[in-house]
């Protein structure tokens, strides 16, 4: 079979492909010539993005600035921490190896003796058993809540007779809420402490002062102090409110101290939040 008697037979078939086949080498150099500039810069960017990535971000004295930043970080953290964060009296830290709640009730009643003892002698009222409810609770952190919220209330209640308040109408212990819910607590906890007392203003300042202020001189003279004023306890509120005293220089005080307790947060957790 000679060309002729091919093309004869297959003539529309090869008429076919070779439209097909010219219309795509036409089609392709349009496509070329109208974006292979912009295909071009484009692989161009994309090259020097590569190459940028493979050089070193930052320098040597740029990581050195960033731990030395850390580092200060750190230390001011540091500092913050030790001065909120409640640091109870070794009587108060809660023994497991036996019973907790034992341990509790026992230390309960030795604060409420310790206390109503200094409080006959400077001639003031506290009301009943110091307001503190029996726990009937077996659940550990929670006692142990309570012993530190029981040892915050000694050193206040101490403070405030030292400081001439009278009359203690009631206390009031309250967990964070978050904690008594179980979840959600955050890098801080806090477990207040609420005194309702009538005092003369004069009273009621000094109260606040020592509060606030760790006692530092420690002598023979305040050996006693020493303990309570270990460190300043954070007050999270005063209402100071008129008296129906007869005495007129009379104020009542409802304080609200705070045991604090800091939480070590995961970067996960953060990330979450």
């Amino acid at each position: 079979m000679d060309a002729s008697e091919i093309w004869q037979e297959n003539k529309k078939f090869i008429v076919t492909v070779g439209s097909g086949l010219l219309v795509f080498l036409i089609g392709g150099m349009v496509i070329n010539s109208m974006y292979a500039g912009d295909i071009r810069k484009t692989q161009s960017k994309v090259r020097s993005a590569q190459n940028e990535l493979k050089k070193e971000m930052f320098g040597a004295a740029d990581l050195e600035q960033a731990e030395q930043e850390n580092e200060e970080l750190e230390r001011l953290y540091g500092t913050a921490r030790t001065a909120a964060e409640f640091i109870p009296r070794p009587e108060f830290i809660l023994d497991v190896s036996g019973s907790p709640q034992a341990a509790y009730q026992t230390a309960q009643a030795v604060v409420r003796d310790r206390v109503g003892d200094l409080a006959s002698r400077k001639r003031a009222f506290l009301p009943d058993g110091l307001d503190l409810e029996m726990l009937k609770t077996q659940n550990v952190d929670a006692l142990e809540r309570h012993l530190h919220a029981l040892d915050l209330l000694e050193r206040s209640l101490v403070m405030a007779l030292q400081a001439g308040v009278r009359q203690v109408r009631s206390v009031e212990i309250k967990l964070d809420p978050a904690f008594k819910r179980g979840r959600g607590l955050g890098a801080i906890e806090l477990t207040d402490v609420t005194m309702d007392c009538t005092a003369p203003s004069e009273a009621i300042t000094r109260w606040l002062a020592m509060a606030e202020t760790p006692l530092d001189d420690v002598s023979p003279e305040n050996a006693d102090m020493a303990a309570i004023r270990s460190q300043a306890l954070p007050i999270q509120s005063v209402d100071l409110k008129s008296s129906q005293s007869k005495k007129g220089d009379d104020v009542r005080a409802r304080v609200t101290f705070s045991v604090v307790r800091v939480h070590e947060i995961e970067a996960e957790e953060e990330d979450e939040g």
